[in-house]
């Protein structure tokens, strides 16, 4: 998907209310973005419509985004659904200030790693969320190979990534020890993970993590410092 070109005499704005034009963006789209806040937007032109989309950037996956505005076209309406579609978001931006958006689907629970672990990758999809954290003490590169001893060869001392997943529509959660990010998950024929929690049934993705922060300081002893960037106090997050 190409970067859409700009309707002839079209000036893009190089600021609005906080979002700044990004001429380096490589998403092909034309995009605005926050300095301060992990959010942005941008006009994608799809070759029959035109998107304009706010992200949260701190999320991967295809529901990180919200569509504010589609415009369908024919080839010769292009332009003016271009047009139309800037114009959508520059009026969007003008009434939304960065510090005012959220994603209202982003568990902002998330962003609070368990002691020992960092979150390596939280993506976000129709149907499903799913949360990668890295053991801080894991050796860099290692990955443990399930396919010959199968997923029980996973221990806490060994697996680098805590698996956390969702499925959206029922709230079940899953709270497990993964070998790598895309390990296969619930529910396909051959998982790569090791639940290593029972979760309550339609508990919801906040309140599998609390488990999981609880099932590692528990596991670990460590004190949770709650000061600390991304080290919330458990009470926080209350199952």
């Amino acid at each position: 998907m190409p970067e859409p070109s700009t309707p002839d005499g079209y000036e893009l704005p190089a600021a609005v209310n906080g979002w700044l034009y990004d001429p380096d963006d490589r998403s092909n789209g034309l995009v605005f973005r926050s300095r301060e806040h992990d959010c942005s937007v941008g006009i994608f032109d799809t070759l029959s419509a035109v998107s304009v989309r706010v992200t949260d950037s701190r999320v991967d996956g295809f529901a990180s985004n919200i569509e504010l505005e589609r415009r369908e076209y024919d080839r010769d309406d292009r332009d003016d659904a271009l047009a139309g579609a800037l114009d959508a978001a520059r009026e969007w931006m003008d009434d939304t200030d960065p510090s005012a958006w959220s994603h209202p689907d982003v568990c902002e629970a998330v962003f609070d790693a368990p002691a020992g672990y960092t979150l390596e990758t939280y993506y976000l999809e129709n149907r499903e969320s799913i949360v990668y954290y890295r053991r801080d003490d894991a050796d860099a590169g290692t990955e443990i190979d399930v396919r010959g001893e199968g997923p029980e060869a996973l221990t806490r001392e060994n697996a680098p990534y805590l698996y956390i997943h969702q499925w959206n529509g029922s709230g079940n959660a899953t709270v497990a020890l993964a070998p790598w990010t895309e390990a296969h998950g619930p529910k396909t024929k051959h998982p790569e993970i090791k639940p290593v929690l029972e979760t309550p049934e339609e508990c919801g993705l906040e309140v599998a993590l609390t488990m999981a922060r609880e099932g590692v300081q528990e596991h670990d002893g460590r004190a949770i410092d709650a000061d600390a960037a991304g080290q919330a106090a458990l009470s926080r997050w209350e199952a």
